[in-house]
């Protein structure tokens, strides 16, 4: 049964509310609401409460109502009523002074501002047991109730059988640990708790696509991840197909897979070479095989292959052309411009169905380090295509400082980047000039930082004796935390031309940075003060001055999001200090607190050092792509997969509270079957279990089709007399 044939009852095409008195004049005209093109999923990454969704909502509402000729002037009656789109507002997550509101809940999450969007934010985390609390948190950023969103910084990875291992182990010899030798100061490494709560993100997002598919065989699904959401992106593909098919309530099926993937910054990476100190840390990882260390090239390309072939399979699923525009389509816009029907935008911008498109950035200060070397900084070259059988399902945008995005071709790392364009070569390809902007810090021996990483008396001690030999050693190596392309790397850029070609910008503090500032320097902490804020004179924010950069320039929210973040800082520092009770609980910093004067002068010394540390911290440039509405509304709208949508608001209701994993618990008073899966948030455990003892977390129970090959052999066992 097709979607022309199934049938038609149960979906809404119109609604109005009006009180009517009798007599000709009193008469409810009701317009016929075009439906949502669809269900476009985003998925944030490590240490974020997905700060870029408003924008990128924003971006691809007005986007959609573009390409689907939707805009005022395409129609002869406009608003949500018509079906034109318009974001979803959801109400502020955090008190002015860094707390989380302890009001938010299920029912205001979303204020009542009308709104018709095919977007559901996806959030996920960690949450740290009573066990765990005590463990970890001295090592990991935590909140007030003992969360995080997208969990530690620290803990991310770069190939997925990674998501089913214990977290990063911090220690590289003896004494010695990452800390020691990390020039980037606020950006700490310590030992990290087990990934397992990447699996359950995953499995929450496969579950989540499912009762999509059980309310709408049919509907055009993408997932849109950034950084290290696109982990947890590809990993629920690989849960999904392992379901059967999921029928809906008018008879129709569907795998409960996307239709469609845009992958955005992603640190999955295909490198192998020049890995020794990654293949070090993760000596301790060993796999069903006895090997041990960081995944070899050929499984991260074997497995990113098996995830194509899952998308390859959604290609022709598509809805019929015939029902697509019957319910969507405006081929005569009241403008007189080309409109919109299926056949002309599918010749223009392809089929979105079956389809993975990359957004990569060669600007990426993080997903660059030198231990992961991840695609959404790289790309995939021709050779990549090739091995990962790419053909017919994948393409890729480079977004890059003045160079334009929409235009296919060919774009090379260092001929065509903004600073190297008319510099001398060297021999080896290279650019005479430092590829980074600003230029990548070196890894040196760090004092504070070793002593920080190894609160005990003897560690210290060594950290301070050596300290002349590890200067010279780190000194004479002089490794940038970030790589260099290699000489000659370039790429295919496939994606579909796009209506109108433009070149990148950034945005920050609510406005535009220019053309010239996609690739951006400076990111000092303290330029998110608010500008217009007030603050009581012994406030740390208040009292510190800095350079005429560190000034403020951001609003309430921003100034909120930087306190919201030190708060965790302090936290951390204090189970560290042994400023903490026996539980791990850090009582100064509750919101009902009464702290002691000991604990105020502690606390202002420590947020002024958190200021001064970021006077000269590089932008990371890591989420320049998603904090832009602009770029969502003039690319992304263009790479998501549309059809139309018979999801009732009681349906959307729904699933944005299932995506969210503080409110999934609430839906257990309605019975749903995935509200068990909110017991971590509540708890941090699922069925009473830490999650990397959850039976469905164990890497026995990964998918096989994700291959798990480490580059250290097993030890072979030595003989005795």
């Amino acid at each position: 049964m097709n979607d022309e044939q199934a049938g038609e009852e149960g979906y809404v095409i119109a609604s109005k509310t009006m009180v009517t008195l009798p007599g000709d004049d009193n008469v409810c005209q009701v317009l016929y609401q075009m439906p949502l093109p669809g269900v476009v999923i985003l998925v944030h990454g490590v240490n974020s409460d997905g700060e870029w969704f408003e924008q990128t909502e924003q971006g691809l509402c007005r986007g959609l109502n573009r390409r689907l000729a939707r805009c005022d002037e395409h129609l002869m009656y406009t608003g949500v009523e018509a079906g034109q789109m318009s974001p979803v507002v959801y109400g502020p997550e955090l008190t002015g002074d860094g707390f989380v509101r302890d009001d938010y809940n299920s029912r205001n999450f979303i204020t009542p501002a009308p709104h018709f969007s095919p977007v559901i934010r996806f959030r996920w985390g960690y949450k740290a047991n009573d066990a765990e609390l005590k463990r970890f948190g001295p090592n990991v950023l935590l909140n007030e109730h003992h969360y995080w969103g997208g969990g530690p910084f620290a803990n991310g990875c770069s190939a997925l059988p990674d998501l089913w291992t214990d977290g990063i182990d911090d220690r590289l010899f003896l004494w010695l640990t990452v800390q020691h030798f990390n020039p980037e100061k606020g950006r700490d490494i310590y030992a990290c708790p087990p990934r397992a709560y990447y699996v359950h993100a995953a499995q929450r997002l496969a579950r989540l696509i499912e009762t999509i598919r059980s309310k709408q065989a049919g509907v055009p699904i993408t997932v849109v991840c950034h950084s290290q959401g696109n982990m947890i992106g590809l990993a629920a593909a690989f849960l999904g197909q392992r379901q059967a098919a999921i029928t809906d309530r008018r008879g129709q099926s569907a795998p409960p897979v996307a239709d469609n993937y845009v992958l955005v910054n992603p640190p999955y990476s295909l490198r192998e070479q020049g890995m020794g100190m990654d293949n070090w840390a993760q000596r301790e990882v060993v796999n069903a095989a006895g090997q041990s260390g960081r995944q070899t090239g050929q499984a991260r390309t074997q497995t990113l292959a098996a995830f194509f072939d899952i998308l390859r399979r959604r290609a022709g699923q598509q809805q019929s052309d015939a029902a697509i525009d019957r319910r969507c389509a405006n081929r005569q816009p009241a403008d007189g411009s080309d409109g919109y029907c299926v056949q002309t935008d599918r010749q223009r911008y392809g089929s979105g169905h079956g389809r993975v498109t990359l957004y990569c950035n060669p600007h990426d200060q993080v997903i660059s380090a030198a231990t992961v070397q991840g695609i959404g900084w790289l790309g995939l070259s021709a050779a990549q295509i090739k091995a990962t059988r790419a053909d017919g399902v994948f393409t890729q945008r480079v977004w890059a400082q003045q160079y334009p995005v929409g235009q296919p071709g060919t774009y090379h790392y260092w001929h065509d980047h903004w600073r190297h364009r008319h510099s001398q070569a060297n021999a080896d390809g290279k650019s005479a000039v430092e590829f980074w902007h600003p230029p990548s810090k070196p890894a040196r021996y760090n004092i504070e930082g070793g002593v920080q990483s190894r609160p005990n008396m003897i560690a210290a001690l060594l950290t301070i004796t050596t300290s002349p030999l590890m200067y010279l050693v780190s000194a004479l190596a002089r490794q940038p935390v970030h790589a260099s392309p290699p000489g000659d790397w370039h790429i295919p850029v496939n994606a579909p031309a796009l209506p109108h070609l433009f070149e990148p910008t950034a945005r920050r503090f609510d406005r535009e940075e220019g053309e010239s500032a996609f690739d951006q320097g400076r990111d000092p902490n303290a330029a998110l003060r608010n500008k217009h804020g007030q603050r009581a004179a012994d406030d740390p924010y208040a009292a510190y001055a800095g350079s005429s950069e560190e000034a403020p320039q951001g609003d309430a929210q921003t100034e909120a999001q930087l306190r919201y973040e030190d708060r965790a800082r302090l936290r951390m520092l204090a189970r560290r200090e042994g400023k903490a009770d026996d539980k791990g609980n850090v009582v100064g910093e509750q919101p009902d607190a009464t702290p002691s004067e000991e604990w105020v002068a502690w606390r202002r010394e420590r947020i002024t050092e958190f200021l001064k540390l970021s006077v000269d911290q590089n932008a990371t440039d890591h989420s320049t792509i998603v904090c832009n509405a602009a770029n969502a509304e003039k690319a992304l709208a263009y790479d998501v997969a549309v059809g139309y949508s018979h999801l009732s608001p009681e349906d959307w209701e729904e699933l944005r509270v299932l995506a969210d994993w503080r409110l999934v618990r609430k839906l257990e008073a309605k019975g749903h079957p995935q509200a068990y899966l909110g017991e971590y948030f509540n708890k941090g455990t699922l069925s009473d279990m830490p999650l990397h003892q959850y039976p469905d977390y164990q890497p026995s129970a990964m998918p096989p089709e994700i291959c798990d090959e480490r580059q250290i052999a097993p030890q072979q066992p030595t003989g005795g007399s």
